[in-house]
């Protein structure tokens, strides 16, 4: 039978009994919230739907065993104040950094919340819009790479190459056909070059810049990117596109995010005193 964890009622429940190193551990459920006790310590449940959320596991496991592998944890924990281990000032670091995180993720949560929402999201992509806007661009392309960006030589004999191709569209070659026959991109060589629809950002900017010059038809003189040196031709004119919410949403979000944290620490900073010794940053120990 798979538990929910919702089943553990009073009027519902008997005692868990877990033999875990010859230890039984009971947990009653007079106390619905407690699903096991380890030692002194009680297993709630919000630790155990926590402890089930934080797997990613192929197959999806019953709640019986997924608590019994908490308490597995908790006893590794209990073995380990029984040596000492939590007095380690390593441990304790750790610890520490643990209790730290979990609470700033926490108040980052707590108040960040209504920054990213679905409404102030759209009201910054309305005041936004317009600075949203990019290049687009739809070319093809032939490119001779450069295996040795460095060797001298080896650009010598790639300049040699695409200037030979370039000679053959200047004196009417069809650009689909060199670009089947000839192009180092394998991946587009056969549908003739053709990279589809570009937006500024999506590929080198030299590339994008070069390629952007150029109105439907036209073709640009031999030029380098950090991939090899290309011929490009224009499958349509240049245009400038408003990206749409969706596509913005992303970056509307880490912007609000990063807004709304910086304003949240800077007020913090004001509120609660910071000592830096920076003496202390020199030597062996931090």
């Amino acid at each position: 039978m798979v538990l929910s964890l919702s089943t553990c009622r009073p009027v519902r429940c008997a005692l868990y009994a877990i033999v875990a190193s010859g230890t039984f551990l009971l947990a009653s459920c007079s106390d619905p919230d407690v699903l096991a006790k380890v030692g002194s310590t009680k297993v709630r449940r919000a630790e155990l739907e926590t402890f089930v959320a934080s797997k990613s596991r192929a197959k999806e496991r019953d709640l019986k065993s997924e608590l019994d592998e908490l308490v597995s944890r908790w006893l590794l924990a209990e073995g380990a104040r029984q040596e000492g281990l939590h007095k380690n000032s390593q441990v304790r670091a750790r610890i520490a950094a643990a209790e730290r995180e979990v609470l700033a993720k926490a108040l980052l949560e707590k108040r960040l919340a209504s920054a990213t929402d679905e409404a102030a999201l759209r009201e910054r992509y309305r005041l936004r819009k317009d600075g949203l806007s990019r290049r687009e661009i739809h070319v093809r392309h032939i490119v001779v790479r450069l295996a040795q960006p460095d060797d001298t030589e080896a650009r010598r004999v790639a300049q040699g190459r695409v200037n030979e191709l370039y000679a053959k569209l200047v004196g009417g070659a069809d650009f689909v056909e060199l670009a089947r026959e000839y192009s180092d991109d394998s991946a587009t060589a056969q549908k003739g070059g053709d990279l589809g629809t570009l937006r500024e950002g999506e590929v080198d900017q030299a590339f994008f810049d070069a390629a952007a010059s150029l109105a439907k038809g036209q073709r640009a003189e031999p030029f380098a990117s950090p991939f090899g040196l290309h011929l490009v031709e224009a499958m349509e004119d240049p245009r400038t596109v408003t990206v749409s919410f969706e596509e913005a949403r992303g970056k509307l979000a880490a912007e609000a995010r990063f807004e709304a944290e910086t304003k949240l620490v800077d007020a913090l900073r004001r509120q609660v005193s910071v000592e830096l010794r920076l003496e202390n940053l020199a030597g062996d120990k931090p």
